[in-house]
């Protein structure tokens, strides 16, 4: 109740007094248009998996060696820019009226697509949603879904325990040993059991990937049943840049 409460609060003075841009300071918009513009979009010579750079677009020996289960990573800005700003600043800094303008950032071009037929958002564990009062990436797919007219499900994939942020993982391999066992298909709500995902073309939603934790989450859609897995992202920080 409490944390509905403060949310609730910050979104109306969010709206009511949007001050400045939260990556540049300037007057009147909580992401300005020039730090959007001035956002670097993921290129198109990426690893389709993993969004690390190739000469050509493909499958990056990593990935092909790891025989990820991620089908597709769809990316629309490079996490180190002003979009990565603004979304620290709707997750850390509960700033929620970002999350419409975030959302209407998403690169639907190549969602359209994928041939999803069911969205999922990558979820939380029980204990930061609590602390945070939200899902971000749960408010990223409600607007995903509706704007590919595809169905949408909450519970069908649940975070069995919690685990270190992968942003203070020290290394790659450490960022996937974390996700040993931290995703379970479930059955949270009604009409949401693990049948769901069976045969499926799904698609999960993120607001930051570095594609170790869409790939746990696509293993274990795959084993439930799942034909296809991809993911899109608001931001993606490739893995390859960490050791």
């Amino acid at each position: 109740m409490i944390a509905s409460f403060k949310g609730f609060a910050s979104y109306a003075l969010n709206l009511a007094f949007p001050s400045s841009c939260v990556h540049c300071g300037r007057e009147g918009e909580l992401l300005c248009h020039t730090c959007i513009a001035e956002s670097t979009a993921v290129p198109a010579n990426v690893c389709r998996k993993c969004a690390e750079s190739l000469t050509k677009a493909g499958t990056c020996a990593r990935c092909i060696a790891e025989r990820s289960s991620l089908d597709r990573l769809y990316g629309s800005y490079m996490y180190d820019s002003p979009v990565g700003s603004a979304i620290k600043a709707f997750k850390f800094d509960d700033i929620r009226a970002l999350g419409p303008v975030l959302g209407s950032l998403f690169n639907t071009e190549g969602l359209l697509r994928s041939e999803a037929d069911l969205v999922v958002p990558v979820p939380l564990h029980s204990s930061r949603v609590r602390s945070r009062g939200y899902n971000q990436s749960e408010l990223f797919r409600q607007l995903s879904a509706r704007r590919l007219g595809v169905d949408f499900l909450s519970g069908v994939l649940i975070r069995a325990h919690s685990t270190v942020p992968q942003t203070e993982q020290p290394t790659a391999v450490a960022r996937q040993r974390s996700l040993a066992g931290a995703f379970e298909v479930g059955s949270g709500k009604p009409g949401s059991a693990a049948g769901d995902v069976v045969g499926r073309w799904i698609l999960l939603v993120d607001d930051v990937t570095t594609g170790s934790t869409a790939k746990s989450c696509a293993s274990v859609l795959k084993s439930a049943g799942a034909d296809w897995v991809g993911v899109a992202a608001l931001a993606v920080q490739p893995i390859g840049g960490f050791k």
